[in-house]
């Protein structure tokens, strides 16, 4: 009942806020400094932001970024009319109507919010306050990490102050990326390396809560894609290392509530199934693309397990990762947002720029037995570099938009969306592939500058 107040708080206040630039402002307030004089009060104020972002919004369902970024990608056919979907999966995006800023900036005023009030508060005990101090800055790290990846240059949000914010402009995308590595190395020092129960006390096998090992992993992907290759492969071992918590799974069982596989998960709130099951399983809106679906190896059980088809609309496969909707009973399954797997492809790219090749086919090859593939045949370091994002395009479809990320990062999103956007009905231009600023806060702060070409 605790979580189900806090959460219905937060989203009054999301509802209430105008913009970004209102972020902060004195009818925005979250919580009065009450609030982070009892431990479990403090704790109910992550909580509830974990509740809101197992809604819906970036993180699931039909406002995330595993669907917009999979529409903007080569992912998908789209069959929905739903405007702002069609606008996305023909990269036709306009300023009128942007999906994700606003709700990775709402996010980000509850951890500033949070942060402020930890950082004010003297009555807390020590390891519940660098607990939620550390899952504060992992939740902001997290969203800039989005908000840089989707959209460049934005502005760096790091207070609840309205007449600071009101006048940010657009950071550079060194200075978040920055910003980024600077909260989860000082998360990755408070967070706990076990996972805690919501009173943020006692231990569970429940993994809803961040952990040091959530900010490690983050982190080497930050690493990743700033090209500080040591340090990516540094981080990432980090957490494969950690054996008695972290493994690679079956692939039936990935997506498993607590599967070994993952690093964090957020837990369905709106019933006993994860809104990206209800978005791909009930809702139909889209289907894997050809390009996709051709991309898969022959007898490649991702294929057959990953992957289901609709016999009612003439075999097309949609995506089954997640196998429960509104028919399931019990809960089986977490929301996953961060998972082992992942380690070992950053860990694998990072070894071949630093020319360890043999280390690379490594971990490539441990992925792709799980997949009941034999051995990459690759050995060189194009060939390498080629077979491994190959392996995260069949591996992390329809999952946070790590396809759309990947093309951009390796300069590879011209070539590929040149034909696929022509086929998807739009026309390609290199400066779509960053989503444009809302008009709405263009027309607020001067001092924001729209992404280059947009009106």
């Amino acid at each position: 009942m605790r979580m189900l107040l806090l959460g219905m708080l937060f989203f009054c206040i999301s509802c209430n806020k105008k913009n970004l630039l209102d972020v902060g402002s004195p009818s925005g307030v979250i919580v009065s400094p009450i609030v982070y004089k009892s431990d479990a009060n403090a704790a109910d104020v992550l909580t509830g932001l974990y509740y809101i972002m197992s809604s819906g919004g970036p993180a699931t369902g039909e406002l995330s970024c595993t669907y917009y970024g999979s529409l903007s990608a080569d992912e998908f056919t789209l069959s929905d009319q739903d405007e702002l979907a069609q606008s996305a999966y023909k990269n036709a995006l306009t300023s009128a109507n942007v999906p994700l800023w606003t709700q990775f900036y709402n996010y980000i005023f509850h951890a500033n919010a949070a942060i402020e009030g930890l950082s004010n508060s003297t009555a807390l005990t020590l390891s519940v306050k660098q607990q939620l101090m550390g899952e504060a800055k992992f939740i902001r790290g997290l969203c800039y990490f989005y908000l840089v990846n989707f959209f460049g240059k934005v502005p760096l949000v790091v207070s609840t102050d309205y007449k600071v914010n009101k006048g940010l402009s657009c950071a550079d995308m060194d200075a978040v990326y920055i910003q980024i590595a600077t909260d989860l190395e000082a998360a990755q020092t408070l967070l706990s390396d076990q996972y805690l129960e919501a009173n943020v006390t006692t231990l569970t096998s429940e993994r809803l809560r961040p952990t040091r090992w959530a900010a490690i992993a983050l982190l080497a992907r930050v690493q990743l894609f700033r090209r500080n290759w040591a340090a990516a492969i540094t981080a990432a071992k980090t957490v494969i290392d950690h054996t008695s918590l972290f493994d690679i799974a079956p692939l039936n069982e990935v997506f498993l509530k607590n599967s070994k596989e993952a690093i964090w998960q957020l837990q369905p709130v709106n019933g006993k199934y994860t809104e990206d099951g209800q978005l791909f399983i009930s809702s139909l809106p889209v289907y894997i693309s050809p390009s996709l679906l051709q991309a898969f190896e022959p007898h490649d059980l991702r294929k057959s397990s990953w992957l289901k088809s609709n016999s009612r609309e003439g075999n097309p496969c949609y995506p089954f990762k997640y196998k429960t909707s509104r028919e399931a009973k019990t809960i089986t399954e977490y929301l996953m947002v961060l998972r082992i797997t992942e380690q070992y492809l950053i860990r694998a790219e990072a070894f071949v720029q630093l020319g360890d090749l043999a280390g690379a086919r490594a971990d490539l090859n441990v992925i792709r037995h799980r997949a009941g593939l034999a051995n990459t045949t690759a050995s060189t370091s194009a060939e390498l570099l080629a077979a491994i994002m190959h392996e995260r395009q069949v591996e992390f479809f329809a999952e946070w938009g790590h396809r759309w990320l990947d093309l951009k990062r390796t300069g590879t999103v011209d070539a590929v969306m040149e034909r696929m956007t022509t086929q998807k009905g739009g026309s390609w231009k290199t400066y779509l592939q960053l989503y444009p600023i809302p008009q709405s806060d263009l027309l607020l702060n001067t001092h924001l500058k729209q992404n280059v070409g947009y009106e």
